[in-house]
Order: structure tokens, then sequence, then C-alpha cells
């Protein structure tokens, strides 16, 4: 139950590109925390190994870490990542494990003082997921999936980032967290017409570990930050769709050694996305996204995304 996939006849017989995701949205990992994208937990056949390799591209005033911002720092990444997913039948649904590791860049600066604050390069923090569809994706094989028409569906998806990155207790930005961070997302999407157009949302919730090494010994504590998105999307081709969308976040107020930081946040953005079968087995999809409205401290950020999926039998 994963991201973006479909054979060409496959589509034929659907009307439609399914999709295999690493949760992205988002997720987030070294790869921006939002989905940015509709068509993000879609069904594909069962017993399938799926690989997905990530760009992306963020200007932002936070390191890779986008819950956390710094208002004069300018930070400019760029993060390859490579994830892995099973797609097997969990009590007759779609469902499977999966995980996510970034290697990534970063080049931060101050704005006041025209200083470079970081610039580095390695891996960053790995990510666990879990995959489990409630109702509308069963779960079937190559020959029954062909036929199957999609229908409305809704599903959970479980990340566990773990600190596993690249991280120094004297810098502002970092490549790693230093901490765990937990989310959870619950998908509910909607088809009228099987599958030719899709509403898609993603109501998530992400829960922080403390980080005993912020900028030098400190304490940084975060409260749990909540997102909800909503993308609508079409099909313009035998094997192409386009979307647009929105995001949402707010909570994530932060506390440096119980002193409060910063206040919680209240961030919307605008998404654009596209996808298309570009081989046998395998699709291509794109995303935008651009910080909208926020707050003063809240994360701003231009993120581009450009993704390559490849399903083995």
């Amino acid at each position: 139950m994963k991201k973006f996939f479909a054979d060409s006849h496959m589509f034929s017989r659907s009307l439609f590109l399914t999709a295999c995701v690493i949760s992205a949205f988002a997720s987030l990992t070294a790869a921006p925390a939002n989905a940015q994208v509709g068509r993000l937990y879609l069904n594909v056949p069962k017993d399938s190994d799926l690989a997905i390799v990530t760009y992306n591209g963020v200007r932002s005033n936070t390191g890779l870490d986008e819950s956390l911002a710094v208002e004069e720092i300018v930070s400019r990444s760029q993060t390859g990542t490579f994830a892995y997913a099973h797609v097997m039948s969990i009590f007759g649904k779609s469902g499977g494990p999966g995980f996510a590791l970034p290697v990534s860049s970063i080049l931060s600066y101050n704005e006041t003082t025209n200083q470079v604050t970081q610039n580095a390069n390695g891996i960053g923090d790995l990510s666990l997921t879990f995959d489990v569809n409630l109702f509308g994706a069963p779960s079937l094989d190559q020959e029954a999936f062909a036929a199957h028409v999609p229908t409305d569906y809704a599903g959970l998806h479980f990340t566990a980032t773990l600190p596993t990155g690249q991280y120094d207790p004297q810098r502002s930005t970092n490549l790693g967290s230093n901490r765990f961070a937990y989310k959870a997302v619950l998908n509910y999407s909607l088809t009228g017409d099987g599958g030719k157009t899709w509403i898609d949302t993603y109501t998530s919730v992400r829960f922080f570990g403390d980080n005993d090494s912020f900028q030098g010994n400190q304490r940084l504590s975060q409260s749990a930050l909540f997102g909800f998105e909503a993308h609508v999307s079409r099909n313009v081709a035998r094997n192409a769709w386009l979307s647009i969308g929105g995001i949402a976040g707010v909570g994530g107020s932060s506390r440096v050694d119980d002193v409060a930081a910063a206040p919680g946040q209240g961030v919307v953005r605008g998404a654009l996305g596209g996808g298309f079968s570009a081989w046998p087995g395998g699709a291509v999809i794109v995303g935008y996204n651009r910080t909208l409205i926020r707050g003063e401290g809240d994360p701003r950020a231009d993120s581009f995304m450009l993704q390559f999926l490849h399903r083995f039998r």
C-alpha cells in the first residue's frame, strides 16, 4: 500500500496510476515532513517489493528538520533518499513495512551577519515505516488487481525516525536531529469516477523525543505537531495525473531547558504535483510546495521533489 506504480496494461484497466510512498510526507525524515502531492497512499498488488529514490531540494529557515525554525538563518539543502517497502496481505488488506535512508548536503548562513553557520554533507536520520489499510484497498494478486476498480479508501501509516544522522551540538542546523520522532498519518481518499479523480486528505500527528545536546548541552523539547493536507488530482492523459492542494501545520511549541523558546506553529503551504508511468513497472512523481501563510518565527520553505519508483514482482 505505497506510492505510485502501474503497468500500462493495469492503467488501461483501472484508469488510474496507483501510488506507493515512504511517508513523506512526508515523514518526515531528512526529506520534507509533508506529503506534498496527492495519490500518496494507493494500492499495489500483494507481495510487491518497491524501490524508491527521491531527490528533495529545499530553501528554508530550518535545518533538515523542518519543525525547528531559526528566523535569521537561510538553509539550502539537497537530499537523496533511498527507500524500500514490501506490500503484503494483513488480514486481507494491503500493508507492510519499509525504511528510508537519506544522504544530504546542507549550506546554512546567517542573513544578519552573512556568516556561514553550517556546510556539511553525509547521512541523515533513518526512518522505519509501517502501513496498513483500514478499508477500500484489498490485498489482491496481480491478476485480480488488474481488474480492480478503485473505490474510496482509508489507511493508517506510521513512521519512527531514529537519531542516526550526523549531529554537531555546536551548530544551529544539522544533518541529523539527535532525537527520536514518531509520526502517525490517517489518510482518507475519495473517488467517484473509478480513479480518474481523487480527493485525498492526510491528517497527522508527530511526537518528538528530547534532544539533550542542543547547541551545546541544553535540552530541547517540543510538543506534538499536528498536520492536515488536502489534494485534488485528475488524470490528464492515459498514464499521467496532476494535483493541487494545501498543507497546514499547527502546534509544535518548543522549550530549551524548560524555558519557552518558540510558540506553536501556524503554517499554510500551497502544493502542486504530478506523476506519470515512465517504464514497465516504474513511475516518476514531481512535487513543489511553498509557504504561503506563517507567523513570525515559524518555518518557511520552498521545496521541490523528484521521485523515481520501481515495483519488483
